[in-house]
């Protein structure tokens, strides 16, 4: 069991929970101060500004931050400017509110940052329009909505200067932790029956795609503090270890045979056995490795591993002496120790790393950055309906008009708890939109139904300011893994906030005002349901085709990418290529995820299945080769082209939505050579045929 002050580190350290901290504290300050000087509505509504600006929030290096911070009060200020001189004139105010809205949403294609201002601009407003009614004067909400988003930006930027890498050692940290689970995924193949690897394999999507997203989010971050400049000590060490995890990331990704052939071929429970326990290890020494990023603690890694290899490596020449297992089977197991080997020596190089060793090779410090889109082709693009954002703008829109409508139709005073649902429910795809009502209307009737006991056991202004903090406290935490959770607790903590504004929600513990939020709660739903519904449905079906083509692309570039690069330098292109294959894939499994909640047809979903499938073997196969590069494993420059031409064919026809041209099935390689490697070689390319073969007649069924 760790020490009680490392697992204080760990719990001060963790991204949740150091948010949610730094939350509470900044509204601590700010109510603790309203309170001593008998001023609780007005650090109520700092509060609100706070929470809104914490919810807007970007990484950044503290230059940048601080301009976007700036940016991002001015707008907040001249957003619940125009709300307030506006809300009074329902017939001005619609319009506006439905048009800024779309331009909102649309900012998003800007980048992160504009997307999640947009997003806190949204909130700030409807956090104003809701408590219009209570506002003493005019400046009253412009200037204290914006006052408390500037002094909780104030503090985070402020910690920011102290510890300028906090981030990316907790988003680093949360790489290592989604390898391990994909390590420790991936052993259970060794000891399941067949029957059981399609769940396995669902599995190792899921996990997969947790992986792949953490790859990214990192990447960004190192990318935002390298721009126009030298990376320090820290940042290369950092930049480092990125980098290991990606190469990692390959090993573990690769196949090197059938698994359910394996258990066939392979009747020796005691080498199986070893792969799997082997595997487990490796995951749980990626695991305290993350913890030992995230603690700022050298990681000492586990020596047993490395008697573990060299056991299991006897244990197969043993078997191998006793039952004379065929050189098809024999080579990928040598090659698949091997493979553990080495990402057991990175996990070596790791320790050197985190014990302050400074990387090998400063030229490796070099990041992909994306190209930049000219400002007229982005709105071209941006202004097409069949954009994502674009739809989801329009959806969004129509959502406030309608509950605009209805609370302008209807007078209902506070009948802004309508958008404020729209805004949190309404997602740019149907299956996160369906995902978010559930949660959000449970989490909003137990929150609503709970808040009546407290307020009548609490009724005293300091037990109110006590639970609003708690609740803001726990939101954050539970926002990014939990949503119904989080959504129980923001609603406690918006009818505290309105209470302590001067809303009376006491007197709803005695008659039933509450239920009016309720009735915006499951209004705002409806408005959201109906929205991805009916109006231009973003069905995952439609992106299939254009997704298939991105992965086939993808791989053919990797394939190219490793038939060009021998040695064991991952440079800038090879690691580009490889991280497009793997982001192309990570589409195609998000699309099988998302399908299944969709209303299609068994058709669609058994088809999106099997691309789905067929294409992270297809990516696991080329993982092997790049894996083993170095080692003399490669396939000849022809059957690489054949392979890379069927691919970029079948990828252009989707792109152009013309008939795939019927073509013969690619041969497979025949040869009588007994070297380890050209036998991996020849299974790999055969594997890698039969499924380009079917992945090119699926295409035709898109």
């Amino acid at each position: 069991m760790p020490s009680f002050s490392l697992w204080l580190r760990r719990i001060f350290t963790d991204s949740h929970f150091f948010f949610a901290l730094k939350v509470m504290l900044a509204m601590a300050s700010l109510l603790l101060g309203g309170w001593w000087l008998d001023q609780v509505p007005v650090a109520v509504t700092l509060s609100l500004g706070a929470m809104a600006g914490a919810l807007s929030e970007i990484d950044h290096r503290p230059g940048p931050r601080l301009v976007q911070l700036l940016a991002g009060l001015l707008c907040f200020f001249v957003a619940v400017t125009g709300v307030t001189a506006l809300i009074d004139s329902p017939w001005l105010f619609g319009p506006v509110l439905v048009l800024a809205t779309f331009c909102l949403i649309l900012a998003g294609a800007w980048g992160q940052a504009a997307g999640k201002l947009g997003f806190g601009v949204l909130l700030v407003s409807i956090y104003a329009m809701q408590g219009h009614i209570d506002s003493p004067h005019f400046w009253y909400q412009p200037v204290w909505l914006t006052a408390g988003a500037a002094w909780y930006g104030l503090c985070s930027w402020l910690i920011l200067l102290l510890m300028p890498y906090k981030p990316v050692h907790e988003q680093l940290a949360q790489c290592y932790f989604a390898l391990s689970r994909y390590l420790l995924a991936k052993s259970r193949f060794f000891d399941s029956p067949n029957e059981l690897h399609q769940g396995l394999r669902h599995q190792l999507a899921q996990v997969n795609i947790q992986l792949v997203n953490s790859l990214e989010l990192t990447k960004q971050m190192l990318n935002r503090r390298l721009k126009g400049r030298q990376p320090d000590d820290e940042l290369a060490r950092l930049l480092e270890l990125y980098l290991l995890v990606q190469s990692m990331h390959e090993r573990a990704a690769s196949s090197h045979y059938s698994y359910s052939q394996l258990n066939q071929a392979l009747d020796q429970a005691e080498v199986l056995t070893g792969y799997q326990v082997l595997l487990a290890e490796l995951g749980e020494a990626c695991y305290r490795l993350g913890l030992a990023i995230l603690t700022h603690k050298p990681y000492v890694p586990d020596k047993r591993i490395g008697w573990e290899l060299s056991a299991l490596k006897d244990q197969l020449d043993y078997s191998h002496l006793r039952r004379h297992y065929s050189s098809e089977l024999m080579s990928p197991l040598r090659f698949l120790t091997r493979n553990m080997q080495h990402v057991y020596d990175t996990l070596l190089r790791a320790k050197e790393l985190t014990a302050g060793a400074m990387p090998a090779d400063s030229q490796r410090a070099e990041l992909a950055r994306p190209p930049s889109q000219p400002l007229g082709e982005r709105l071209k693009a941006l202004l097409n309906p069949n954009a994502i954002l674009f739809r989801h703008g329009v959806r969004l829109s129509l959502c406030f008009a309608l509950g605009y409508g209805l609370i302008a139709t209807l007078e209902l005073e506070r009948g802004y708890w309508i958008l404020l649902t729209s805004l949190f429910v309404c997602q740019p795809s149907f299956s996160a939109t369906r995902q978010r009502l559930s949660e959000r209307t449970l989490g909003t009737l137990a929150g609503i139904v709970a808040s009546v006991p407290l307020l009548w056991l609490f009724p005293a202004v300091e037990s109110q300011l006590f639970m609003l903090l708690l609740c803001a406290f726990i939101f954050f935490t539970q926002v990014r893994i939990n949503y119904s959770w989080a959504v129980f607790f923001i609603t406690l903590f918006v009818l505290l906030a309105f209470n302590l504004q001067g809303a009376s929600l006491q007197e709803a513990a005695r008659t039933p005002v509450l239920l009016p939020r309720l009735f915006d709660t499951l209004t705002g739903c409806a408005l959201a349901f109906v929205a991805v519904w009916y109006i231009w449905p973003d069905w995952q079906r439609r992106h299939l085709p254009q997704l298939l083509a991105e992965a086939m692309r993808a791989n053919a570039a990797y394939l190219a990418a490793i038939t060009h690069q021998h040695d064991s330098r991952d440079n800038l292109a090879y690691r580009l290529a490889r991280k497009q294959a793997h982001l192309a894939d990570n589409k195609l499994a998000q699309a099988w995820q998302n399908i299944r909640v969709e209303p299609v047809s068994k058709h669609w979903l058994n088809l999106c299945f099997e691309i789905a499938y067929r294409n992270h073997a297809l990516l696991s196969y080329l993982s092997t080769l790049g894996a083993h590069r170095d080692q003399g494993l490669s396939l000849p420059v022809a059957l690489t082209g054949e392979l890379n031409q069927r691919l970029c064919a079948a990828a252009s026809a989707l792109d152009s939505h013309t008939p795939l041209p019927p073509q013969l099935p690619l041969p497979v390689m025949a040869g009588d050579n007994e070297q380890e490697q050209d036998i991996l070689a020849r299974q790999l390319h055969n594997n890698m045929v039969l499924l380009v073969n079917d992945l090119y007649q699926l295409a035709k069924d898109v």
